[in-house]
């Protein structure tokens, strides 16, 4: 499992990852965002943060956007988006998109760092570490025994 709550690596992606983000709360606004991030071109390494990073950018680049989009979508009924975040919302070079159903306190008010589960980005990404391994817990017994 990934340390999601321990400090962030001292790395380019990481240091991007916690820099200045614009977020899209109106469903025209994402519509148009997405639209120019599909026509961006380039490449761009889809990572999930939960999981490894990518050694290379994403060879289909289109279909994890339209993953990413159809999670987003499960919640077009409500007034607001509210799940996609940009560095620049022009030209962007990094964008974090969560699920909506998962977002929990993502502005830190429950004190748990909530993640992304997309990272589109243009710089290669560093996995976050692995929690260490929790000692196993000895019984009453054990514990008196020795």
């Amino acid at each position: 499992m990934r340390d999601t709550n321990g400090p962030l690596p001292d790395t380019a992606f990481w240091r991007a990852y916690g820099g200045r983000f614009a977020g899209l709360p109106s469903w025209p606004g994402f519509d148009a965002f997405w639209a120019r991030l599909a026509a961006s071109g380039g490449a761009w390494y889809v990572f999930d943060p939960a999981g490894d990073a990518p050694p290379a950018p994403s060879p289909d680049f289109a279909a994890a956007l339209a993953e990413a989009r159809a999670c987003v979508e499960q919640v077009r009924s409500r007034g607001f988006c509210g799940a996609v975040f940009a560095d620049d919302l022009e030209t962007p070079g990094f964008v974090k998109v969560f699920d909506p159903y998962r977002m929990g306190g993502v502005c830190g008010g429950s004190g748990e760092r909530v993640m992304p589960r997309w990272i589109f980005s243009r710089i290669a990404p560093d996995a976050l570490p692995l929690l260490p391994a929790t000692p196993a817990r000895k019984g009453l017994l054990a514990r008196l025994v020795g």
